[in-house]
């Protein structure tokens, strides 16, 4: 059945401070009706190789992948 499967890429997450001194990350997720992941990001290229990969494994289960990035601010035009 084709669903439409959400991937969110959310900033402003930081490891615990005795796992890389508590940088900051970027989470990659998704979470569909049987499966999911989530992966912390540390640069865009990781973020782009996260991306690709969850969406070739939504495809796989026959779902559809939708992108959510709130990096990007929203904006109202009123």
């Amino acid at each position: 059945m084709k669903e439409k499967v959400e991937i969110v890429i959310e900033p402003n997450h930081h490891y615990v401070k005795s796992h890389k001194n508590g940088a900051e990350f970027t989470s990659v997720s998704f979470n569909a009706r049987r499966y999911g992941s989530a992966s912390p990001c540390d640069n865009n290229q990781e973020i782009e190789d996260c991306i690709k990969h969850q969406s070739e494994w939504i495809k796989r289960e026959g779902d559809i992948p939708i992108i959510k990035d709130l990096r990007i601010k929203q904006t109202t035009l009123w």
